[in-house]
């Protein structure tokens, strides 16, 4: 096996370079809109230690090639300092044509989700030696490695859960596929020469290469022997993003879904599974219905080529709820802003059709960045668009913005130790506790 990004790349030749912005694209399936820029290194300034990890879609030994021998190279290049701690590096197919619905994670190092922070996808990164023209949010790669640019990079920001989705489009034609492997687990087939590889290759990033702990991603492309057809009468539609556990929600007693809270005017990245009449097959190109609401409003999504359908969820609701004390705490009785969500696909009568419930609450949330020796405080205030804020924290000097946006985020310059961050919005106070270091 060939692989990408491998020994040839030397250390010194990545470091970071000043970026050039080339343009901002806009899309209706992004959280905000998503920044373009092609540069060697993708850098965004973001929170050192950052913990990325891809939710979707599922890569495992099942169905990654060469899974051993893959992370046995990643673990040489983070032990050559090359990469964070922890770097994943896997490597799977895709037929030529499909979209993969890449949906990230993205957690400080004592596992706390980092709301609203950028996260920049490098789109066939640098020593990748990806030929593939691919796409997201309009933007194309050109299929020429140029080391150590990357062909293309998108920055979205994070939901309240820490999560943010791309959808990865292949435009090559299928003619320029590779042949398709016996398996998923199968060693990619092209010639020696390489002229005929076909792939791309994915690195999300929030501060740089030696600071995050992520993953890389790589897809073959490859040209199906036959249409791919999966038996899905009675499909199982499961939610995988957000993930919602004991910790971070509650069960609804007569329905049995999962409710969550979540910041008012904020989006949501929320990703279906649908495996066919097995339980166990991915279901490609199949259209997901969300009833929103008993039938209020509908949204719609095709599964990718490994069985994701992605949505974000847009909250545009004006009469919050009060803020929870906890993230379990009870669900209001009454509530002024909420979203239930049911999926299914028509024809079809699932074996499962997982729902899931927001309760919508204006609130704050903070995360802290280190840049040298400095510290800034980013306090991520939702559901307050329109209004005013005071914003006082622990040491600094108190300061009055107006909130432009559904979610808006003002930083604070600070020192290190325990802070309490109260802001003020229409005379209520919402505060919230965080420790600098």
């Amino acid at each position: 096996m060939s692989y990408s990004n491998t020994n040839s790349r030397k250390k010194g030749t990545v470091m970071f370079k000043s970026r050039t912005t080339l343009g901002v694209a806009l899309s209706i399936a992004t959280i905000l809109a998503p920044l373009t820029l092609n540069s060697a290194s993708a850098a965004t300034g973001g929170p050192r230690d950052a913990v990325i990890t891809l939710q979707s879609p599922v890569l495992d030994q099942t169905n990654t090639s060469d899974a051993r021998s893959n992370q046995q190279i990643a673990d040489g290049w983070v032990a050559k300092g090359w990469f964070g701690k922890g770097l994943v590096f896997q490597v799977s197919f895709a037929p030529v044509g499909s979209t993969i619905n890449l949906t990230y994670n993205v957690k400080d190092k004592d596992g706390k989700p980092l709301p609203f922070t950028r996260v920049n996808l490098r789109i066939n990164k640098g020593y990748s030696e990806a030929q593939s023209i691919v796409e997201v949010d309009g933007v194309k790669t050109k299929g020429i490695d140029r080391p150590p640019f990357d062909q293309a990079n998108v920055i979205h920001l994070t939901d309240a859960f820490g999560n943010v989705t791309f959808a990865l489009k292949s435009l090559d034609d299928v003619s320029l596929g590779e042949p398709q492997p016996d398996s998923y687990t199968s060693i990619p087939i092209f010639s020696e020469d390489k002229l005929d590889r076909l792939h791309s290759q994915m690195l999300p990033e929030v501060n740089s290469e030696p600071a995050d702990h992520s993953v890389i991603s790589e897809f073959h492309y490859f040209t199906p022997k036959a249409p791919i057809v999966v038996p899905a009468a009675s499909p199982s539609i499961t939610l995988v993003t957000p993930k919602l556990d004991a910790s971070n929600s509650v069960i609804n007693a007569s329905s049995k879904a999962k409710q969550a809270y979540a910041p008012i005017g904020g989006d949501l990245v929320v990703v279906y599974k649908v495996t066919g009449d097995d339980g166990k097959t991915a279901v490609p190109n199949k259209v997901v219905t969300l009833s929103v609401n008993g039938g209020k409003s509908t949204l719609t999504a095709t599964t990718d080529a490994f069985g994701f359908a992605a949505f974000t969820l847009k909250n545009t609701d004006t009469k919050p709820n009060a803020a929870p004390i906890s993230a379990t705490a009870a669900m209001p009785t009454v509530s002024s802003a909420f979203a239930t969500l049911s999926p299914s696909i028509v024809g079809t009568t699932p074996t499962i059709a997982e729902g899931v419930e927001f309760h919508y609450y204006r609130g704050i949330s903070t995360s802290v960045t280190k840049s040298g020796a400095k510290f800034s405080l980013a306090v991520a205030i939702a559901g307050a668009a329109g209004k005013s804020a005071s914003v006082s924290v622990t040491g600094a000097k108190n300061s009055t913005v107006k909130i432009n946006s559904a979610m808006q985020v003002v930083n604070v310059p600070v020192t290190a130790g325990a802070k309490t961050v109260t802001v003020k919005i229409d005379g209520k106070s919402y505060t919230s506790k965080v420790t600098v270091k």
